[in-house]
């Protein structure tokens, strides 16, 4: 091993050690879950920018519009309870099949039918 990997390795053993965590949730929403949503909250505005940017596909506005609406969902908690646990299930298949709908129908061909 090289130095610098050793280095990294006791920076992260000594961050790892020095905070308290629970059990296995703990340590997964430390160090996995909380990194992602840092690089949600940078992904969204720039999300956002090239979808207006790029606004001639169509689908890209509307998964834009989608995103805020359940990122409103999330943060303001409207309607009941089943309401807001269903809203994550339906954003996902929407957005699954408008992404399927790119890659099996609406792309461009680089290989003759």
């Amino acid at each position: 091993m090289d130095a610098s990997s050793l280095q990294g390795r006791s920076v992260c053993a000594s961050v790892a050690s020095a905070i308290p965590i629970d059990g296995i949730a703990g340590g997964i929403g430390f160090l996995v879950l909380i990194p992602s949503a840092l690089a949600a909250l940078v992904a969204v505005p720039i999300g956002l920018y090239y979808s207006i940017e790029l606004w001639k596909d169509g689908v890209l506005p509307l998964l834009s519009i989608l995103t805020m609406l359940m990122i409103a969902e999330f943060v303001t908690e409207a309607g009941s309870v089943d309401f807001y646990n269903a809203t994550g299930l339906v954003y996902g298949i929407l957005v699954l099949m408008l992404e399927a709908s790119w890659f099996l129908f609406r792309r461009g061909r680089t290989f003759p039918t």
